[in-house]
């Protein structure tokens, strides 16, 4: 009797999947030159077995070429071929291919109907364990001719080579875990109905029981009621955990396959480039995989067009030829953080101003004033693009844009950039773990029930009216060392104000982060916080910004959930419109004075409170970047805080004073360090006035500024 061999060609491409990864993990190491002899022996014993596994199964093109890439893994593990960057990326396509046609083995149920194996492909694995030279090849360009213009086909390379399959693998332990609390959630629902049986069987007796008795009969029916409800309630939750973590997917299914094509796109560009991957084992839900693919090509696009130099380039500045591209992954909290790094030139603050002003977006008196946070919210403007050509991969001002709102908007998560000139750039992808279930802040206001995702939640605060100053024009409060202004909830949102409310002596504050910025949303009364299911808005309300879906409370009222970047885009524009900043005239002979906080909230008001009154302000983000700021233009005055990074304000007012242009110069700091030691300590490196942000009076500034400039 003949045997049928599509269950073992089902179990077959299960296990062709982990020798696959295996091998792919390996060749990732030898692009990078960070093999061992164990990895590749252990790459070796895979493609072994891979192919005695497709012999046997008559799956002949698998078999064929495991067969010639079993040969260039024993030359290696022997020592007779020399690992390199070219083998790499040959071992990766070979990895490409054989994963290809385990889809379609998968796709077709276990039916084997194979195409023959690609010839070229086999060619190229006999020369190279032979040991002939591998080239590279690359659709579009020639075999002799090197061209630096990206080919349609390789920029669409990227894009198509993340893109997940239509189904998910999932383990057994996963399975039997499911089962083994649909069980339990089973036997609840048992109980449940006993209970009401004996509630039915109660009702007839009633009438001959004494108020003692029925009352005990209702206290022990309400008592097993509650706790097993109770009980169905935590197994219920344990129910979504445990089936939510089934359609969560591993981070390296989405990185794994962008290697080659990241050194197909590089090569075109005369550029020598290597991904490397710390932390793929960090599980998230499959649908953020599927929404962030086209967010994260665009950063690696990014990374190789405009972040790594030309080979040239890198080594006149004392780099390897090859650039790095570093993806990182790690659980933070309740989310992950992932982060995109290159070792390339960093961005080009100059280039971004003037590109700026050429578009604009800011006035050309602001062309040298800009901080870098400034310069890196830049990017992400609609349209812009520093590059000189228009090309597949840049020039069209196509890409970060939608980056954020991918990232902010429609996944919940935060995005932020950090630079330095000849060092790289990194990009910071903070994310939920999934976007059907999230922690929700509940509150109301006037009436209406509101929320907010917790990941964009800083604090929850209580003050009292006198806590909230007039500063700038507006009500802010000073909390850990900033201003943080604050807007009313109900006002913000078109809430009109019920008829007999009043306000309550303390006020509730939710202090809410989106980048850089924060606000304190004040409402009326905060309600809980816990995990709850997020429901999609209906298709009508989709394109709207504010709200992004609803959740349902236990008694079946349904509470919006406000997008924070929205809501703080609303409270912009709002005090944009209701109190328009004054035109500022700054005359040829204004003060000109510079403004270092880590604060962007306090670097904002402070530049308020200064431009009110005439001043010209520029603004740095840390000491270190007001002393490289200062040394470059000359500063009338200089307000600094002194909790900062890379350089606190202490020394930074003494390495200023060590400057002989600033020896006399004002220097002020603004801080919430109160302490008599810290105003000494102040004094000591150089300070002319400290002030804590505790006791601040915007006119008690102006009057100190005047007084130590005349």
């Amino acid at each position: 009797m003949a045997i049928c061999l599509k269950k073992f060609v089902l179990r077959f491409i299960d296990e062709g999947r982990g020798h696959l990864q295996t091998i792919s993990e390996g060749a990732f190491l030898l692009s990078a030159d960070e093999h061992t002899e164990a990895w590749i022996g252990e790459m070796f014993r895979a493609a072994h077995t891979l192919k005695g596994g497709a012999r046997m199964l008559k799956l002949q093109s698998i078999a064929d070429v495991t067969h010639h890439l079993e040969d260039v893994l024993s030359e290696l593990r022997d020592k007779k071929l020399t690992p390199d960057r070219g083998l790499g990326n040959l071992i990766h396509e070979s990895v490409e291919y054989l994963s290809g046609q385990l889809t379609q083995l998968f796709v077709s149920e276990g039916e084997n109907q194979l195409p023959p194996a690609d010839a070229g492909l086999c060619e190229r694995l006999a020369r190279a364990s032979r040991g002939e030279a591998v080239t590279l090849v690359v659709e579009g360009a020639g075999a002799t001719e090197k061209t630096v213009v990206p080919t349609p086909a390789a920029a669409a390379s990227l894009d198509s080579g993340i893109k997940q399959a239509d189904f998910v693998r999932v383990k057994l332990n996963k399975l039997d875990g499911l089962i083994d609390i649909l069980g339990e959630v089973l036997a609840g629902h048992d109980r449940l109905e006993q209970q009401i049986q004996n509630l039915s069987q109660l009702v007839p007796r009633l009438p001959g029981l004494s108020a003692e008795q029925l009352r005990q009969q209702i206290h022990d029916f309400s008592a097993q009621l509650r706790e097993s409800v109770q009980l169905q309630h935590l197994q219920m939750f344990e129910l979504y955990d445990v089936a939510a973590r089934i359609r969560m997917l591993p981070l390296s299914t989405l990185f794994e396959p962008i290697s080659l094509q990241v050194s197909e796109l590089a090569s075109t560009l005369n550029k020598q480039v290597v991904c490397r991957f710390v932390g793929g084992e960090v599980e998230i839900d499959r649908q953020l995989i599927d929404r962030l693919s086209e967010s994260l090509t665009h950063l690696l696009r990014n990374a190789v067009d405009h972040g790594i130099g030309e080979i040239d380039e890198r080594l006149a500045l004392g780099k390897s030829t090859r650039g790095t591209i570093t993806i990182t992954t790690q659980q933070d909290g309740s989310g992950i953080l992932l982060r995109i790094e290159d070792d390339g030139r960093g961005l080009n603050y100059e280039a971004i101003s003037a590109k700026a002003v050429s578009k604009g977006l800011v006035p050309a008196s602001m062309a040298g004033q800009l901080s870098e946070q400034e310069c890196n919210e830049l990017i992400f403007h609609p349209g812009f693009s520093t590059s000189k050509i228009v090309s597949e991969l840049s020039g069209r001002g196509v890409g970060l844009d939608v980056v954020r709102k991918t990232v902010v908007t429609d996944l919940q998560g935060d995005l932020q950039v950090y630079s330095r000139a000849g060092v790289g750039t990194s990009f910071s992808l903070r994310l939920p773990v999934s976007l059907t279930m999230m922690r929700i802040l509940q509150f109301e206001e006037q009436g209406h029930l509101l929320g907010l995702a917790a990941q964009y939640v800083v604090e929850v605060v209580e003050c009292t009216a006198q806590g909230i100053s007039d500063i700038a024009g507006r009500p802010a409060i000073i909390l850990h060392n900033e201003f943080i202004p604050v807007v009313c909830a109900g006002t913000l949102l078109g809430i009109h104000e019920r008829q007999g409310s009043s306000p309550t002596a303390g006020q509730r504050l939710i202090v809410v982060q989106n980048q850089f910025s924060k606000m304190a949303l004040r409402v009326d009364k905060l309600l809980d916080e816990r995990k709850m299911m997020i429901k999609p808005l209906p298709k009508h309300m989709q394109q709207q910004s504010l709200v992004s879906g609803m959740v349902q409370t236990p008694d079946n009222q349904l509470v919006s959930i406000l997008q924070v970047p929205a809501l703080m885009a609303m409270a912009q524009q709002s005090r944009q419109t209701t109190a328009p900043a004054p035109a500022v005239n700054v005359t040829p002979g204004a003060w000109h004075v510079l403004v270092v906080d880590d604060s962007l909230n306090t670097r904002e008001i402070e530049k308020n409170v200064l431009e009110a009154h005439g001043y010209q302000v520029t603004l740095a983000e840390d000491g270190l970047s007001g002393l490289q700021k200062a040394k470059l233009t000359q500063f009338d005055a200089v307000l600094t805080d002194v909790e900062m990074p890379f350089m606190d304000g202490f020394t930074f007012t003494k390495s200023l004073r060590g400057e002989k242009n600033y020896q006399h110069t004002p220097i002020i700091i603004v801080t919430s360090r109160a302490k008599e030691e810290d105003r000494r300590r102040g004094i000591q490196v150089g300070a002319d006035a400290y002030i804590a942000k505790g006791d601040f009076e915007q006119d008690s500034l102006i009057k100190t500024l005047k007084m130590l400039l005349c």
